[in-house]
Order: C-alpha cells, then structure tokens, then sequence
C-alpha cells in the first residue's frame, strides 16, 4: 500500500519506519521544508533519533500532493493540530475510498470531542480507525516489539491491509473506549512522575497505577466505552508504559514538577507535545460538567495549575487521591 504519514515527529517517524518495513510506500509529510530538507539530506530525524537510518526510500515533504495517489492516511500530528490538518487535507482533496487511521492520543479541542469525531465530521463518507497501545517511539524505530489496537466502527478498518513490522495489531470497535485509554493515561503518567520526584517509593507508584486504572474504567463507562477495552494494550498496557518509562515525556513532565519546574514554562519549551497538560484541564471541565467523579485527574489537575506548589502539598493531594 501506499501510506501518507502526516507528522514527522518521534511516533511519526518510528511509524514510517515499521510501516516501510512491513512492506508499504511510505510519503513522510512534514511539518516544514526545512524538516523535510534534514531527513532527505541526512537519512536520519536528527531531532528525535540521531543514528538510527530512515531508508533513502522514505521520502519527507511539506507538500500533500502524495494524497493524490495514496491508498491510507495516517494522522501522526499533535491532537490539537488534527482539525487544522483534516481541513488541510480537505484543500487538497481526498478521495472517499481512503481510510484515515488516527494515532494521536489527545483530544483536539476543549470540549469532549475525541480525535475520531473531528475526523468524522471532515470525511463523513471515508473509513476511519484509531490505533493505540503501548508505543514508545524509540523502541518501535529500533524494531522492538509491541501490540496495538485497531478500532473502527463496526471493525470497518479490520480488512485493510496494513502490516507492521514489529507492531501486532488486534481488532476493535470500541473506538471511545480506546481514544480514551490513550488521552487519560497521559495525564495519570504525569502524577506517576511526581511520585518519582518525590521519591515516594515504588509501593506508592503501584498503589497509584492501580488506582488510576480503576478510575479509567470508571470515567470511560461513564463516556460511553466499554470496561473490557481498559484490560487490554490501549488501557492497561499503554498507561503501565506511560506511567513507568524513563523515556515517557508526561512522567518525565511530572518528575521535572516535583523538583520545582514551572508546568507551564516547561511544557512551551518542550520540542515535544506534552499531551497530558492540556488534557488535564480539559477532563477536569468535562467531568465537573457531567458531575463525573474523578478524584486523580482533580489532584493533577490541581498540581499543574496551582498556585505556590511545594512538595508537601503536591505529596498530600496526590496521595488523598489514591489511598
């Protein structure tokens, strides 16, 4: 197949590289030419992974013009750039028959609109998945293994033939449920990051993911998902990465809080979106609108947007969340 990746960030790049290993084209769309310039000249995203070679056949552009020919769309991009690049994409037209998968773990707005509703309102008559699952960028361009999941309505996307090569893939079509998996466990990573600041010991970090997982079920029965879709690699499996990982960026985010950093200093000079930020405000809004109970979200929430914090009381209300 012919596959247009739109994001030539660390997740974008290490898809591309599974993707043209698993047999496809691949046309990396990036977000500058000066982006582009770099991975042709070098053979490398010299940004996010110096030493590991992107084949000479991978060729990255600014330009959408390879949608012409493509036969799949991956959205790679930041959430909250998904709706201006769905009405990019629509600029340049796209034909019905093309499938849009989603791997963007975020909501795009301020409002609980997830990914595949936005996707959905620009191309009602395209086929549409979102793909999941514990994902560390690096390791996936390194061609170590992993498993997603694939949910499409009524798994509409199951018979496309798109392969990997070192990510499994598992069917379903309980898309809320694992778009989902993929925003909550950005935010509970970051708390996971401020136990490790705070060197509160792995028993407390424990305790925390578990509470978080329980949580996740909670809110995303209450959202319309289905409990059994958090047991799998978009719920448990992406937040223990999430929130254990060293490389992980929302724990590292979390960490880099407990020792005194600015969340909102920090988060405008990361190269990389901290997704988790902004969706712990936008979740903390939703559910004191439903009247949804989510007491972990509230303690991030409250970490990231308080006033004069101090590790004793980042210490308190995070651990009142949980025990």
């Amino acid at each position: 197949m012919k596959i247009s990746i739109i994001g030539a960030g660390a997740w974008g790049t290490a898809v591309a590289l599974s993707s043209f290993e698993g047999g496809h084209a691949v046309t990396l769309i990036t977000k500058s030419q000066q982006d582009a310039d770099e991975i042709n000249a070098h053979h490398e995203n010299l940004t996010f992974f110096p030493g590991i070679r992107i084949p000479e056949n991978i060729v990255a552009t600014p330009e959408y013009t390879s949608l012409e020919s493509c036969e799949a769309v991956f959205l790679i991009c930041p959430s909250s750039a998904i709706d201006d690049v769905c009405t990019h994409i629509k600029t340049h037209g796209l034909d019905p028959s093309i499938p849009i998968f989603s791997f963007c773990k975020g909501l795009p707005g301020a409002t609980w609109e997830p990914p595949s509703m936005f996707i959905g309102r620009h191309f009602p008559d395209n086929r549409f998945g979102v793909l999941s699952g514990p994902s560390y960028a690096r390791e996936v361009a390194l061609g170590l293994p992993t498993k997603l999941v694939l949910a499409s309505a009524d798994n509409c996307c199951k018979n496309i033939p798109i392969s990997f090569k070192n990510m499994a893939v598992e069917y379903a079509d309980d898309v809320i449920g694992v778009e989902l998996g993929g925003c909550l466990k950005n935010i509970y990573a970051i708390g996971a990051g401020v136990i490790d600041g705070l060197r509160l010991g792995d028993n407390a970090k424990c305790s925390y993911i578990a509470a978080c997982l329980g949580e996740m079920v909670y809110v995303g029965k209450a959202l319309g998902a289905r409990e059994a879709t958090f047991s799998g690699p978009s719920g448990l499996g992406d937040l223990l990465a999430t929130c254990s990982g060293a490389w992980s960026r929302n724990r590292t985010f979390g960490e880099n809080i407990a020792n005194n950093k600015n969340p909102k200093e920090f988060v405008e000079h990361s190269v990389a979106a901290i997704e988790g930020y902004r969706s712990a405000k936008t979740f903390r809004d939703i559910f004191l609108e439903k009247g949804i109970s989510a007491p972990i979200i509230g303690a991030v929430y409250g970490v990231l947007y308080g006033q004069a914090l101090s590790p004793e009381w980042m210490r308190e209300t995070l651990l009142r969340a949980v025990f």
